[in-house]
């Protein structure tokens, strides 16, 4: 099997292109350390087609959410863009290959942990173009994760956790947020899991499902955790709600019922808080 990873030089695709190359998989991408192509030209995603990939793993997403509200055409390239381009050439060359589609927790915001088949809710153009990006890979009959996660970054590109140590580490003052809810995993989890699929055979179950850990918590709750773990806290920093800080509107509960996930793929899902310990032990 050829797996071909777009988002190679990113967060989760980096981590997620050296994971499947120790286990002997045949993995491409479009650029490790940068990208090599521009992917907003369909000449160029015509060269990375070439090698007539079995499954597309698609980890290319701008997730900076003001820079969607403030840059909506160049984003959109990207984030919902790319897809139409992937998914036109596989029609007018007549490619077999499937799709995996990382999508976000950032369509849920309900009291309760949100279902697949709960109401989406549309707060920002991020959250618009990720959902527009879903219709599309329905369409072609993909496979859809609505994740967020965590970890050491081998990339460029800082993670959640990479931002938290560093912080408490400045000793600077800075803020918390209190209300917002979400339950990630890890990088390295998403990557087993991925890895896991492939090889049970299963990349051709379609649609959407959510990946994510047992329980839920803030982000304000996860950085102070994490922190203890990774032996950095202190108590230089204020808990406060999101709109004290951040100017775009977004979603707030975020937490995802991922038992529709489990029951599909038989994949045991581990806790939240197991995560952050295990992830903590990478910053020590």
């Amino acid at each position: 099997m050829k797996v071909l990873i777009i988002g190679s030089s990113g967060l989760l695709g980096k981590e997620l292109y050296y994971f499947l190359k120790k286990k002997k998989i045949k993995v491409f991408h479009n650029g490790l350390n940068k990208r090599k192509l521009n992917l907003s030209y369909e000449r160029n995603i015509k060269k990375l087609l070439k090698i007539n990939p079995d499954l597309i793993i698609n980890a290319a997403a701008i997730t900076d959410i003001e820079l969607c509200e403030n840059a909506k055409k160049k984003t959109t390239l990207i984030n919902t863009g790319l897809l139409k381009k992937i998914f036109f050439l596989k029609s007018k060359y007549d490619l077999n290959f499937k799709l995996i589609q990382f999508s976000t927790d950032q369509l849920y915001n309900s009291e309760k942990p949100s279902k697949e088949s709960d109401k989406i809710n549309i707060y920002n153009n991020y959250s618009l173009q990720k959902f527009l990006a879903e219709k599309i890979c329905l369409k072609n009959e993909s496979l859809i994760f609505r994740t967020n996660f965590f970890g050491k970054s081998i990339s460029k590109n800082k993670s959640f956790t990479d931002w938290i140590f560093e912080i408490f580490q400045s000793n600077k003052d800075f803020y918390l947020f209190k209300d917002i809810t979400f339950n990630p995993l890890r990088i390295n989890t998403i990557c087993n899991i991925i890895y896991t699929i492939i090889i049970k055979k299963k990349i051709h179950i379609n649609g959407i499902y959510n990946l994510g850990s047992v329980g839920k918590i803030s982000k304000s709750n996860f950085a102070i955790f994490f922190a203890k773990k990774a032996k950095v806290f202190h108590e230089n920093f204020q808990v406060c709600n999101y709109k004290k800080i951040l100017k775009t509107k977004r979603s707030k509960n975020m937490t995802m019922n991922i038992n529709l996930f489990k029951k599909k793929f038989k994949i045991k899902l581990p806790k939240i808080r197991d995560q952050i310990k295990s992830e903590a032990l990478n910053y020590k």
